[in-house]
């Protein structure tokens, strides 16, 4: 299937552009007839040279070559720049023209190269997820700072996250705490199916359950510590506003929601009652111009229930947290 993916790609980037890649190796220093090779940094070079000819921001275009190569080499970025003059190995240098091609269609960099990194840990991903991004590692510094400052009674607590995608956030709360019983659920079975390998890859299948659940289906009767969701939150009609990789890639039934990317929101928020134990707390992620909107509906859902919306980093609303009590959930 990759070698599938690897020739499709290849045909997005014109003769020419392989060409002057071809002949970039057979002018390199290190070249010959018989043992043809390329540094890394020439390569990069021409991986540049290639998709700011297509029109690609420059300093975006490098980033997104730095992380495929620190991603594919396993190092970090000062190691790369240390020894850019390195000769590319033969495999990476064979797949090179493919993955830019690639990025010359606008597939996003952690798709090309299977990984993305969460939280410290490299996750593995393609389009049948999104990509963990930077501001949800936020939500999970919330729950955990949480658990540590207001920890649950409970021998073992259970937390439930809800629309895991990849499993980044279910199994870094996992990883980071150990005592927790965790369940990942999805609606989407080939979802899960990613979450079941990132299960594997870091050894938890024996502390996260994974479940087929849209929404709380599949929970009747039953009541967690803890509950953390992702859910789909942009509006329908958003793609205007959004990246172009963004809109062609990732999985449309993990980004956009109707009712202005509130609907999945107000179904949880009337539930959440009947799924989170006596004085139990539920995080979200959501869009920075939400967070309004969302505190009125969870505080109409639940009236006595303390609700505090988070910003991130730029200082937008991006999280919100409903704490109820125990007169809320009998």
């Amino acid at each position: 299937m990759a070698d599938e993916d690897e020739k499709r790609s290849l045909a997005a980037l014109n003769e020419n552009g392989k060409g002057r890649f071809q002949r970039q190796v057979g002018r390199s220093s290190r070249a010959s007839a018989k043992n043809p090779s390329i540094s890394l940094l020439e390569a990069r070079k021409w991986a540049l040279a290639e998709l700011v000819a297509a029109g690609k921001d420059e300093g975006e275009a490098l980033d997104n070559l730095d992380f495929l190569l620190t991603g594919a080499l396993k190092v970090n970025y000062g190691m790369l720049r240390a020894n850019l003059t390195r000769v590319m190995p033969d495999w990476l240098s064979a797949r090179w023209p493919s993955w830019v091609a690639a990025l010359v269609k606008d597939r996003p960099a952690q798709y090309i190269i299977g990984e993305a990194p969460f939280y410290g840990r490299d996750f593995l991903v393609d389009e049948r997820v999104l990509i963990p991004r930077p501001e949800t590692e936020l939500l999970v510094d919330w729950v955990l700072n949480d658990l540590k400052k207001q920890p649950v009674l409970a021998e073992k607590p259970t937390l439930l996250d809800v629309g895991t995608g990849s499993g980044a956030i279910a199994l870094t709360l996992a990883a980071e705490r150990p005592e927790l019983k965790v369940t990942a659920a999805d609606i989407s079975r080939p979802a899960l199916a990613i979450a079941f390998e990132n299960r594997k890859k870091f050894g938890l299948a024996e502390r996260v359950t994974l479940e087929e659940s849209d929404l709380f289906a599949t929970f009747s009767g039953q009541r967690f510590d803890v509950i953390v969701s992702n859910p789909p939150y942009i509006r329908e009609d958003a793609q205007d506003e959004m990246d172009d990789s963004v809109v062609a890639y990732e999985p449309d039934l993990a980004l956009y929601a109707k009712n202005e990317g509130l609907a999945l929101y107000e179904k949880m928020a009337v539930q959440l009652a009947d799924h989170l134990t006596e004085n139990g707390r539920a995080y979200f992620e959501i869009g920075y111009d939400q967070g309004d909107k969302l505190k009125k509906i969870f505080k109409e859902a639940l009236p006595t229930a303390e609700v505090d919306v988070k910003q991130d980093l730029a200082g937008l609303d991006r999280m919100i947290r409903v704490k109820v009590h125990g007169n809320e959930t009998l």
